[in-house]
């Protein structure tokens, strides 16, 4: 034993040279007792309590049932899948038999060992562990010196382990059931649910586009369709039923609201204009009066509202005073030969007829509705721009439309409506333009070695050609 001055000596020597004392180690250990080792909170505490209760697995049930079952469950009890990742790669190490009553499912794999084959560090291995346990999950079996491992006998069964302990899984697997029923019935009500706002929403987007054609912008059917987009986009990730309900019900109200406004302003609309006779149209009744300067009227049959040539003069069109635009196609040339050279693909049934202006027009009304042309659209341009410039503007719009120039045909439409009402509108040198880009096109094909040369416009050069030799 030193003599006192000795030791002071030496304890003057430690402190000169920066090392902790003898009593600061010490009062560094009754302040952080536990340092370095597995800390007990009430998590632990929990995963232990349900360690104790394990029995173990019922007759007939594999371990793999067990970690299924925690798998249905995961999902609606908040349980992160790189967590399930973990315990779903702990089970290679476990066996039948850990999960008899009497024994402990217990295995020992290194974290380096999880974390290779995980592909992340070592410091996420131990934080998904932790995360584990605090679900509840797995507990911990730690040895004297803290290591991991352990020894199976020649049965197959642990003599003695210590690491994660995957017990806790099997005491909740009637647990995880009920959880996985209980929410399979939510996705169920929830999907119901999801599927009456997605047809609210797209009913109201109908409403808007049928008010939008018919200019009825008083309705502010855009702020409903705004709503009901928003509504969609917000509810798509929410599980509260009673939430989502509330909103659908709202938007569906707003949907039944929207469709008996329109409704109602269709019918007046309708109604109007069969009193005042504004449309293009005349009715089947009327009887139109003659010259000594016209010919015979032809006999025609009706289809959708339209005179359908069936002998006689080629241009039979219920009569019409001449409009500007008809006086623009007369002054570019634009005849129903001409139409054909523009859209040979739409115009391809007129090769087999006579190809009079009233089959042209039939053929625009019959687009015009495949087309999603509302019929309203239709009849306000025959009104304002006659029944050739009506056929002659869906004839364009739809071409353009097909060539992706054109969004939506029944709006082009309306504005080609609005522009001739105020003189503005040039449909001959559209047409004109038209033909020219569909000569280019069939130019470029034959220049790149490529056949750009629509069906219609071969059709109608054979049809010319038998035309030729009869």
């Amino acid at each position: 034993m030193l003599p006192q001055s000795a030791d002071r000596g030496a304890t003057e020597s430690l402190c000169l040279h920066g090392l902790p004392s003898q009593g600061e180690r010490t009062m560094a250990a009754a302040q952080s007792p536990g340092r370095g080792l597995r800390r007990f909170d009430e998590h632990a505490a929990k995963a232990t309590k349900l360690v104790d209760q394990f029995c173990g697995l019922d007759t007939g049930m594999a371990p793999s049932n067990a970690l299924a079952a925690l798998k249905r469950a995961a999902p609606y009890m908040g349980v992160p899948l790189r967590v399930v990742s973990v315990i779903d790669l702990l089970f290679a190490w476990t066996k039948p038999q850990d999960w008899q009553g009497g024994q402990i499912p217990v295995v020992w794999p290194s974290n380096d060992l999880l974390a290779q084959k995980l592909g992340v560090t070592v410091r996420q291995v131990q934080k998904l562990l932790n995360q584990a346990q605090a679900f509840g999950l797995i507990s911990f079996r730690d040895s004297p010196n803290g290591h991991r491992g352990g020894r199976r006998g020649a049965d197959g069964f642990i003599t003695w382990g210590y690491g994660i302990v995957l017990a806790p899984i099997g005491t909740r697997l009637q647990e995880f059931a009920a959880r996985a029923a209980k929410g399979a019935a939510e996705d169920a009500a929830l999907t119901v649910l999801r599927k009456r706002l997605a047809a609210a929403r797209r009913n109201i987007r109908a409403l808007a586009q049928t008010a939008f054609d018919a200019d009825l912008h008083d309705l502010k059917a855009g702020d409903d369709l705004a709503l009901a987009l928003m509504a969609t986009d917000q509810m798509r990730c929410v599980r509260d039923a009673g939430l989502l309900t509330a909103c659908v019900e709202q938007i569906e109200e707003r949907a039944r609201r929207l469709a008996g406004a329109v409704s109602a302003k269709i019918v007046v609309q309708i109604t109007g204009r069969d009193q005042d006779h504004s449309s293009c149209w005349d009715g089947p009744d009327d009887i139109h009066s003659t010259t000594t300067n016209q010919l015979q009227s032809a006999k025609a049959d009706t289809r959708r509202s339209l005179a359908q040539e069936s002998s006689g003069n080629g241009d039979a069109l219920p009569s019409q005073p001449q409009t500007a635009v008809d006086d623009d196609l007369e002054k570019h040339g634009v005849d129903p030969e001409f139409m054909m050279t523009i859209a040979p693909e739409l115009c391809s049934g007129l090769l087999y007829r006579n190809g009079s202006w009233g089959e042209v027009v039939a053929t625009a009304e019959r687009l015009a509705g495949q087309s999603g042309i509302s019929n309203h659209a239709f009849k306000e341009a025959c009104r304002i721009m006659g029944q050739r410039g009506a056929a002659a503007s869906v004839i364009a719009t739809i071409q353009k439309y097909r060539r992706g120039e054109v969004q939506r045909p029944g709006a082009y439409l309306r504005g080609m409506s609005s522009k001739a009402d105020k003189g503005e509108l040039n449909l001959g040198r559209t047409l004109h333009g038209l033909k020219d880009l569909s000569r280019a096109v069939a130019m470029r094909g034959m220049s790149d070695g490529t056949d750009a040369t629509p069906i219609g416009s071969l059709m109608s050069r054979l049809v010319s050609q038998g035309a030729g030799l009869r």
